[in-house]
């Protein structure tokens, strides 16, 4: 008998949640559920529609302007990573500003910053997200270059990479690694950079070297001895060969130092 009552209560609450159901679907029509939920509310209020691909196009068209701003000729890609949900307005005349905070880096992901203004009142603001990739033909290390070793042109092959600075930075022709050793070990494959390089030591300590100097005018010499190694262009103390004083001086060749103090 319980079993049965059980079996009774299930079914009326199955029969009334039907009734309840069909009762909401009967009094909620498809226009008031919209009215509910918003519905094109949201587009009367807001009719214009800036959209994310817009928003990033205006991204996209500052970073060229910012290239373009610093001489860059190299090839590069720039790559979307991120962007703005599409951006509804109010009705009125849309202006909008770009401008990129700080500097410009190659190689990391660079923000875009949006200001979006309705007659002349910031109204929204978004940011967007691009990867800045330069390319430039660069003179890469063909073997593994050790710390002064004279490098051949045969160590180094000319390769299109990716690069992380301004123009300048990397070499890009054989002459302007001629006569220069690394300053630290270069790997290969490794695309060579200025700071990488050095003059080659041309003066050893203990060398007997021509000091040389200017004196109101008149250009004196003296036999000397070089105390540090040098190179040239380089600064290094010597010793007045015949006085014992020291000096320090400016190498100009293998030979000659060129005192600049006393």
């Amino acid at each position: 008998m319980k079993v049965k009552r059980s079996r009774i209560a299930s079914l009326f609450t199955s029969w009334m949640l039907w009734i309840g159901f069909f009762c909401l679907s009967v009094c909620v029509s498809p226009p008031q559920a919209e009215a509910i939920y918003g519905g094109g509310q949201q587009a009367e209020a807001f009719p214009q529609l800036m959209s994310s691909q817009k928003l990033a196009g205006i991204a996209r068209q500052q970073l060229e302007l910012e290239l373009y701003k610093v001489g860059e000729g190299r090839r590069h890609v720039l790559t979307l990573t991120v962007s703005p949900p599409d951006m509804r307005l109010p009705a009125g005349k849309i202006r909008y500003e770009a401008e990129i905070p700080g500097k410009l880096h190659y190689g990391n992901v660079q923000p875009v910053h949006i200001r979006v203004f309705v007659n002349e009142k910031l109204y929204r603001r978004a940011i967007c997200y691009y990867r800045v990739q330069v390319f430039e033909k660069v003179l890469v290390a063909g073997m593994n270059l050790g710390l002064e070793q004279t490098i051949g042109a045969n160590a180094v092959r000319l390769e299109e990479r990716e690069v992380q600075g301004g123009t300048g930075r990397y070499l890009t022709k054989y002459e302007d690694i001629a006569g220069r050793v690394p300053i630290r070990y270069i790997h290969m494959g490794q695309p060579i950079e200025q700071n990488m390089l050095q003059n080659p030591v041309v003066i050893n300590p203990n060398s007997p070297v021509k000091l040389i100097a200017n004196i109101n005018g008149v250009q004196v010499s003296a036999d000397g001895i070089a105390l540090q190694k040098g190179r040239i262009g380089g600064m290094i103390r010597v010793r007045n060969a015949h006085s014992n004083r020291l000096l320090q001086g400016r190498v100009i060749d293998a030979n000659t130092v060129e005192i600049t103090g006393r």
